[in-house]
């Protein structure tokens, strides 16, 4: 009996764990790309933030991209806060497009107008480490 309860405890504590989606399966390394837009939106919240932004195509015409950052905490480790951001200025976020080709992205490096960048990748195992 108390072999299953600590298998049980070990099952529902690894659960999280299990739980969170694999970046390199859901995002495409190998198409990494710059996008720049104004942000229309962001959801501070667990377990990724996620910013909207209004981005221009080749011909001109608004395209709604949405963009899974870390989480807050890891996000405020590397300096970045809500604060630092203005809805009327461009960023620059480098990304890693959806596989699927839906237009939402992980985010890799935001650049904000004044040239300050942070690192805004989620750090799982599976994620090649930001080269800068």
């Amino acid at each position: 009996m108390k072999r299953h309860i600590a298998v049980l405890i070990a099952i529902l504590a690894a659960a999280p764990l299990l739980a969170h989606h694999s970046v390199s399966k859901e995002f495409d390394s190998a198409r990494a790309m710059p996008i720049t837009g104004t942000i229309t939106r962001i959801e501070w919240t667990n377990p990724h933030v996620w910013i909207y932004l209004n981005v221009k195509d080749a011909d001109g015409k608004i395209v709604p991209w949405r963009v899974e950052l870390a989480a807050p905490a890891a996000l405020a480790r590397a300096g970045f806060e809500k604060s630092v951001l203005d809805f009327t200025t461009p960023v620059k976020i480098d990304v890693w497009p959806a596989r699927d080709g839906s237009i939402h992205a992980a985010g890799r490096l935001l650049t904000l107008l004044d040239g300050r960048a942070f690192d805004v990748a989620d750090k799982w195992p599976d994620v090649i480490p930001l080269k800068r």
